[in-house]
């Protein structure tokens, strides 16, 4: 360049420009105080009325362009504007994202723009109203390491703007784009370094916060560092825990587990695993524990530590092992249900043959039977009767506990249930020779009357409890009933009081214990040893209690609390059978057929049905015999065994059901199975009644003439 040129007069105040400019920056000025100078030294240097410099950045919406301003000369000439410039000077970015202007050019072709004529430059973009005049513009683009950085732009300068002062002033240019991009990398580090410590809080938080207990372990097995919750899970603090090795924790019966799972971790077999253990808490007990491991390399590829993840799964393991202690329970008791509904199946089957026929022999008035042989039938009868209430009586019991005992809460007159279950004892107590005494409340006593229970449960209760009484009484003995309201009336206490043998303190206290018959099954008299219990529980059922207060050798007072349901209640007459229809004069006869594959049982009621001359009796040996004579006779009644062998009575019941002809015909179920699920069953398939094995013949033949007569 000529030294006598304008340019190399000047020279040396730009290099002071550019001195000054990069001494800013090294002091570590803000960019506002590097670039608010470095604008004024332009505007002087170039002689430029106003200008910027500005950074060129990628829109993070859309990817194009844009211009943020650094610097920028007060042009305002309203309030808006002079608004906006203060809320720059303040600190709020201001953008220029339409690049359709003479500096838009500069950046859009990467080429300085020199407009010494704006108004008729293709590239301008207007300016807005009021905006200062512009006669002339130089956009210089502004490149570091090969990336557009930025844009100085300069307008209104004496005579314009020329290539030559460009080129002049390229390395003030190339100073400022070196400031820009340099500005750029500490932004991106200190916004790194932020990033990192981030990240380092956010790990830190996530280790120290989480649900799950975190550690990390030396390969040797020592604790490098373990968050609160692991602490708590060990119950142990932080300073325990760092001076402990794994294995001094691990349940030791789980400890060759651990040692061999980490070892192929080691080893290199695995890069992780999972597993369910237990760990010794530090106040002696055990917590089970999902644990998952995974070994962290160094950069030459050895073994650094092992991260360790470790969820309390205790609760789960417990309601896991509560839920097998439920399934193993469940199944038992199916097992029981099974083999009570079995063992009931098969002991009823030859009992109703041998109660059967006993009282066919008694109501036989055609071959009266001697006094002997009336001496041994009773015998077979009351073994027969004991066997099948030993059998009612474990059935009752295994229905309680399994919560299939169906209850009926209603109001239940006292004075009627009383009676009902004298009269059910009166024989046994004459034979015995025990006198039963009444011992009724006052008619005042409204209260008394009426208990809520269920009627039939409640007849049960003093039917076991007055045959108690009967049985250990002494000869020539006293059993008194009597009940009377609690004090308020809320309750009715009901007592069985006899003159017997009395209990000790020690059979008090295990009175109620199922199958123990406190001695007396060394003596003569029979028993099963749950009728107690089951009376007890069908007392409780019905929201009652029971207790016994007893004296060796005096006797023993039962007293039954339930509760009152008020009013007075008048005698009611026990229920009698309807008596059997007479035999129509030449009339049409009725149509029995009887489905049973038993020929004992198909015997027995053979001769039943002789008690009534207006019925024809047909017998079918199974379920499709049954279905073919249904077809064919058309009865008037069917009678079905549940177990036909080849089908069971619901089969046959809902094959009849599928010809309206068949349908309507009454059935009554004959079962030895006396278990609630088949009652139920039977009940919901249309069965008229569902009589139990042995067979009851005034049952029997009560239902039987119910359902003819219907």
């Amino acid at each position: 360049m000529n030294p006598t040129s304008p340019a190399s007069v000047v020279y040396p105040e730009l290099g002071a420009i550019i001195s000054r400019v990069q001494s800013r920056f090294i002091r570590a000025a803000p960019p506002a105080e590097v670039f608010d100078p470095l604008l004024t030294d332009l505007l002087e240097f170039t002689g430029s009325e106003y200008g910027f410099i500005g950074e060129v950045l990628d829109d993070p919406d859309d990817g194009h362009r844009l211009l943020r301003i650094l610097v920028l000369t007060d042009i305002s000439w309203d309030d808006a504007t002079r608004t906006l410039f203060d809320r720059h000077r303040q600190g709020e970015p201001m953008e220029f994202h339409n690049l359709e202007t003479l500096f838009g050019a500069a950046i859009r072709d990467g080429v300085p723009v020199l407009a010494n004529d704006p108004a008729t430059d293709p590239r301008r973009g207007g300016l807005p109203p009021g905006h200062p005049p512009m006669n002339n513009f130089l956009g210089v683009p502004l490149f570091h390491g090969g990336d557009l950085v930025g844009v100085v732009g300069l307008a209104n300068r004496d005579g314009g703007y020329d290539a030559g002062l460009v080129e002049f002033m390229q390395p003030l240019f190339a100073s400022v784009a070196a400031i820009i991009g340099a500005v750029r990398l500490d932004k991106a580090r200190r916004e790194a370094e932020r990033a990192l410590r981030d990240s380092e809080e956010r790990l830190r938080a996530t280790f120290e916060l989480a649900a799950v207990g975190i550690a990390h372990i030396a390969p040797q097995g020592r604790f490098l560092r373990v968050n609160k919750r692991l602490c708590d899970i060990l119950g142990r603090d932080c300073d325990q825990l760092l001076g402990m090795w794994v294995h001094d924790v691990v349940f030791p019966d789980d400890l060759p587990a651990h040692v061999e799972q980490m070892q192929r971790l080691l080893d290199g077999e695995d890069t992780s695993y999972t597993m369910e253990k237990r760990y010794r808490h530090a106040a002696g007990g055990i917590v089970w524990a999902s644990v998952t491991v995974a070994l962290v390399r160094d950069a030459a590829g050895a073994p650094d530590y092992l991260i360790a993840v470790v969820e309390d799964i205790t609760a789960r393991r417990q309601t896991q092992a509560a839920l097998l202690a439920a399934q193993a329970a469940e199944r038992a008791n199916a097992a029981k249900t099974e083999f009570l509904s079995r063992m009931s199946h098969e002991l009823r089957t030859p009992l109703n043959a041998v109660l059967g026929f006993a009282q066919l022999l008694q109501m036989d008035g055609s071959h009266p039977l001697s006094e002997e042989q009336q001496a041994k039938l009773q015998h077979i009868e009351g073994a027969g009767a004991h066997l099948l209430a030993m059998i009612n009586d474990v059935l009752d019991l295994s229905r309680i506990e399994s919560g299939g005992m169906p209850l009926t809460a209603e109001t239940v007159a006292l004075r009627a249930a009383v009676q009902e279950a004298l009269a059910l004892v009166a024989n046994a107590a004459g034979d015995a020779g025990v006198q039963m005494e009444l011992d009724a409340p006052p008619a005042a006593d409204s209260a008394a009357g009426q208990v809520r229970a269920d009627h039939l449960r409640l007849r049960q209760v003093l039917v076991n409890l007055l045959s108690n009484a009967i049985k250990y009484n002494r000869p020539q003995g006293r059993v008194t009933v009597r009940w009377r309201a609690t004090p308020g009336g809320g309750a009715v206490q009901l007592q069985v009081i006899d003159t017997g043998l009395g209990l000790t303190a020690e059979q008090q206290a295990h009175l109620f214990e199922p199958f123990n018959r406190l001695g007396a099954e060394r003596s003569q008299i029979e028993g099963t040893g749950i009728g107690l219990v089951v009376t007890q529980r069908l007392v409780e059922l019905m929201g009652g209690a029971i207790t016994v207060e007893s004296q060796p050798g005096v006797g023993s007072n039962f007293t039954v609390t339930l509760p009152s349901a008020g009013g007075a209640s008048a005698p009611v007459p026990m229920e009698e059978a309807p008596p059997p229809p007479a035999a129509p004069a030449g009339g049409p006869r009725r149509t029995v057929l009887y489905a049973e594959d038993n020929p004992m049982n198909v015997e027995l009621v053979r001769e039943i049905m002789q008690l009534r001359a207006d019925c024809r009796l047909l017998i079918a040996r199974n379920g499709r015999e049954a279905l073919a004579m249904a077809e064919r006779e058309r009865p008037d009644l069917l009678l079905l065994d549940m177990h036909l062998g080849d089908m069971t009575g619901l089969d046959v019941m809902e094959r009849l059901s599928r010809d309206p002809r068949l349908a309507r015909i009454p059935a009554i179920a004959l079962s030895a199975d006396a278990m609630p699920a088949p009652i139920a069953a039977a009940e919901r398939a249309g069965f008229k009644a569902y009589l139990t094995k042995p067979l009851d013949i005034a049952e029997f033949l009560r239902n039987l003439d119910e359902a003819l007569g219907g």
